[in-house]
């Protein structure tokens, strides 16, 4: 059923950008993404972003996607709550991949410019997105647009974002910035904040962002923390042994951060999840990704262990 254009652009709260698990053989372990999205739903987390850049969506095949949908539809997860991943070069393939998951319920599609041939002009961009939308032709759906920004040499120009929403103002929904630049993300704010919605995948910028909602990594560990940054309500916390200091939460997200450190994030987050679960398998990643080297998975965690997940987080 299409969501009400009132209520279907807002992307409020937390939407996990979900680590995907992977088989021995790299296909999708379809019964643990169900589990560990009924975990997040346990903490308090409403939506999930599907085969984003923490999923490695790029890296998967549209039927692949389509039968997690269909899997996590039929286990009891709402299409509407569902942000889908959608990478690809082949304009067939982007609309493809959103017909027939529209068939199947979902609405709101993260859409990402094509990587292959770069740099593209505007005017190639436009056309893209243009194509996307047109050939699509489904009421209903909505399109965020995937800022890559500093995390690719693929990036969306402001005057592309305009002439789209200018173009179709009930399907370009918002813009969702991978950089991790705070003012990269001010900036489409004052651009597009009155009319779209903008939101960051980078936690440290929440703070200072205040956006109503956000695609998060770090939410696979730490939804609650995501949630209290989001909602501005950090507690004032109180210790029962003089000395010991209860982080806040956005000092809890700069402590996870500095764990990742260097590491390749999608590689030690996946890691870390191993750890916190017991399941050694959420440490597979679908190449070109790679797994940490002994050492590198010594120091996470050790470094893990201190940083020590409440249950509440």
């Amino acid at each position: 059923m299409p969501l009400s254009v009132a209520t279907s652009k807002k992307l409020v709260g937390v939407w996990p950008d979900v680590l995907t698990p992977l088989q021995p053989d790299l296909s999708i372990d379809l019964p643990k993404l169900s589990s560990h999205i009924r975990n997040l739903a346990v903490k308090g987390v409403e939506h999930v972003t599907l085969f984003g850049y923490a999923g490695e969506g790029a890296s998967f095949a549209a039927d692949e996607k389509l039968d997690a949908l269909a899997y996590l539809l039929k286990s009891g997860v709402g299409g509407e709550d569902i942000l889908l991943g959608v990478h690809a070069s082949s304009l067939v393939d982007v609309v493809r991949l959103i017909q027939q998951a529209h068939a199947l319920g979902v609405r709101r599609f993260l859409v990402s410019p094509p990587l292959y041939y770069q740099p593209l002009s505007q005017g190639a961009l436009l056309d893209f997105f243009e194509q996307v939308i047109v050939k699509v032709n489904l009421p209903g759906w909505l399109l965020y647009v995937h800022v890559l920004g500093g995390v690719s040499h693929a990036d969306v120009p402001e005057a592309v974002l305009k002439d789209l929403h200018r173009v179709h103002p009930l399907i370009m929904a918002g813009i969702v910035d991978q950089d991790p630049h705070a003012s990269h993300t001010l900036d489409l704010m004052r651009s597009f904040g009155a009319d779209l919605v903008v939101t960051s995948c980078h936690e440290p910028n929440l703070q200072i962002l205040k956006p109503m909602g956000a695609v998060s990594a770090l939410a696979n560990l730490i939804p609650g923390v995501v949630k209290h940054v989001l909602a501005q309500d950090m507690p004032v916390q109180t210790t029962k042994m003089s000395g010991m200091k209860v982080r806040q939460p956005d000092e809890r997200i700069l402590e996870l951060m500095t764990l990742l450190g260097d590491h390749p994030p999608i590689t030690a987050l996946k890691f870390l999840l191993s750890q916190h679960y017991h399941l050694a398998d959420w440490e597979h990643v679908r190449p070109p990704q790679g797994r940490l080297n002994a050492q590198a998975r010594e120091a996470l965690m050790k470094l893990f262990k201190t940083f020590n997940v409440l249950p509440s987080e």
